[in-house]
Order: C-alpha cells, then structure tokens, then sequence
C-alpha cells in the first residue's frame, strides 16, 4: 500500500466559503426558458413589479418578477400570470387595486418594463422560490428590502 500525502493541496476555510458562496450563486440563477404572451400581459406583470419593488435596485425588480414566474410554472398556483398575480390573498397591491391604476395610467417605470421581460425570458436570479415579503429579520434569500422563501 502506497500513501501519497501532499502539503497545501487542500482548501483553506476562505476557499471553502468562497466556493459555497458560487455554487449557491449558481443554483440561484438559472433560466427556465421563454414564456410567451402578449404585451398587456407584459406590461400587467410590468405593473406589478413596481408596485411590490419599483423603490427596490433593477436584481430585486427580476426577483418579483422571477416569483410570479416560478408560481406560473408551479401546479400549486394557477397557470398564468394575470391568475397569479390576483390569486386571493396573494400579492397586497393587485387585491387593493394599485396594480391596476399603475397599469391603466401608463406609467411604468422602464426599468420594471425590462425586469418583466427578463422574466418572461425564463430568467431566474431566485432559483425556484416563490414567495418574498419584507426582511425584518427573516430568514431566505435577501435581496434589497426583500426576503425571497
């Protein structure tokens, strides 16, 4: 029996947390592949994300958007976006109205428009999750103001 033993070839705690940190990055950011619709539908989905994070940087508007959708694919929500988005009980500003009166005035904020159409394209920078609230101390994953579980 032969034994090998070799100085400095492992990974120091830095390294070891540093290459954590990337393969959960990577599982983070994935692309789920093109859902297509029509452009109301676009700027509807548009709408929403400014009203749940138009204050929030561009990462944290595709994460709203990734949300809605990752439960568009997921059998437990309905299967399309105007269905998620006014599902009961789902999301505070479609249920009291505010999503439509950002809708219907026009005046959505370029880049919710583009964070829409990122997650249309099947981008994901939250992986599989699908829901998100305000951090105040929560565990998941932090982006901006928002919690995403």
């Amino acid at each position: 029996m032969d034994l090998d033993f070799k100085i400095d070839t492992g990974e120091t705690v830095a390294e070891i947390k540093a290459r954590e940190e990337a393969e959960r990055e990577a599982k983070r950011h994935v692309n789920y592949g093109e859902y297509t619709t029509d452009a109301d539908t676009l700027l509807l989905l548009a709408a929403l994300i400014q009203c749940e994070a138009g204050g929030e940087a561009y990462e944290g508007q595709v994460a709203v958007g990734a949300v809605v959708m990752n439960r568009v694919r997921s059998p437990a929500y309905p299967d399309s976006i105007h269905g998620v988005i006014y599902a009961s009980g789902q999301f505070t500003p479609a249920m009291s109205g505010k999503v439509n009166r950002v809708y219907e005035s026009g005046r959505i904020y370029e880049s919710c428009i583009r964070a829409a159409e990122e997650a249309l394209s099947g981008v994901s920078n939250v992986g599989d999750l699908t829901h998100f609230r305000r951090v105040n101390g929560r565990e998941g994953l932090v982006i901006g103001n928002h919690v995403f579980y």
